[in-house]
C-alpha cells in the first residue's frame, strides 16, 4: 500500500489502479471494540495530477464487534467509499485547504494509515445481535427491566406523602 512518488511521477497524470488485500488483524487486535478483522480487501483508482494526488477508494471487509446488549460476537460488513487526497508540495499545510488533505513527507505515500483510518471512523458506535432480546437477561437481584408492556403502576414509597398533599 505504499505509492513512490517518483514511480507516479514517471506514468504522469494517466490514471492507475488500486487492487490490494491488508491484514490489519495486529493492529486491530488493539482496538477495544474490534474483537476480529477480516482482511480488508481495497480497489479504485488513483491520479497524480501535479503536485498532488487523489485516491478514489472502496473499501470492504467484515469486522466482528461485541453485541451492545449481550457482549456476544456480531458480524458487522463494511462497504465503505471514500476520496483521499495526497499532497507532496514542499511548504503544504493542512489549514491551507478546505478538505483533509494529507501531507506526505518523503518520497512515498502510505495508503495502508488512511484505510485503517476509515475502517475506525466508520465502526457503528453500537451493534446488536439478531437474537439480543431473548439471550439477555431481564431481571437480577434487585433489579428488572422495565417496557411499555409490563409497565406497573407503582408509587416510591418515598412519594407517597406527596400523593397525599396533591389531594388536598
Amino acid at each position: 500500500m505504499k505509492y513512490n512518488i517518483n514511480e507516479l511521477m514517471k506514468h504522469g497524470q494517466t490514471p492507475f489502479k488500486v487492487n490490494e488485500t491488508v491484514d490489519f488483524s495486529s493492529i486491530a487486535s488493539k482496538h477495544h471494540d474490534i474483537r476480529k478483522i477480516y482482511p480488508v480487501k481495497i480497489t479504485g483508482t488513483g491520479q497524480l495530477s501535479g503536485e498532488d494526488v487523489v485516491f478514489d477508494l472502496n473499501i470492504k471487509c467484515d469486522v466482528v464487534l461485541p453485541c451492545a446488549l449481550t457482549l456476544e460476537d456480531v458480524n458487522y460488513h463494511m462497504d465503505i467509499n471514500t476520496k483521499e487526497y495526497f499532497t507532496f508540495k514542499e511548504y503544504a499545510k493542512e489549514e491551507d485547504y478546505d478538505f483533509d488533505m494529507n501531507i506526505v513527507t518523503g518520497h512515498v505515500i502510505e495508503l495502508a494509515n488512511v484505510v485503517w483510518q476509515n475502517i475506525v471512523v466508520n465502526i457503528p458506535i453500537r451493534v446488536v445481535s439478531e437474537n439480543a432480546d431473548e439471550k439477555m437477561q431481564k431481571e437480577g437481584k434487585n433489579w428488572e427491566i422495565v417496557d411499555e408492556n409490563n409497565k406497573k403502576k407503582e408509587i416510591d414509597p418515598r412519594f407517597s406523602k406527596l400523593k397525599d398533599l396533591l389531594k388536598k
